[in-house]
């Protein structure tokens, strides 16, 4: 088993679950993400270990991802707050 296709294989799917998630969700995709890393870490090949910087690259994607779904969210907030007020300033 090649550790390297493994390794890309389950970043990808961490960040294709994470950039699906919502806020109330995160903690889920957070624990996923964990999961997945602690198996990576468990059938690595002793022969051939997994790079630490890959796990550190690992954990700010996923860190940025979690950042960006936060920001995207506070962003739906404050559209629908100025659309609430656009309503209200428009019907007086």
């Amino acid at each position: 088993m090649d550790v390297a296709s493994t390794t890309s294989a389950q970043s990808s799917t961490t960040s294709t679950s994470t950039t699906k998630s919502t806020t109330s969700s995160g903690m889920a995709d957070y624990n996923t993400f964990l999961k997945l890393l602690i198996a990576q870490a468990k059938n690595q090949d002793p022969t051939n270990p997994t790079d630490p910087a890959q796990y550190v690259q690992q954990f700010a994607a996923l860190s940025q991802v979690e950042q960006s779904v936060s920001t995207n969210s506070k962003l739906d907030q404050i559209i629908a707050s100025l659309d609430s007020l656009k309503t209200t300033t428009t019907a007086t």
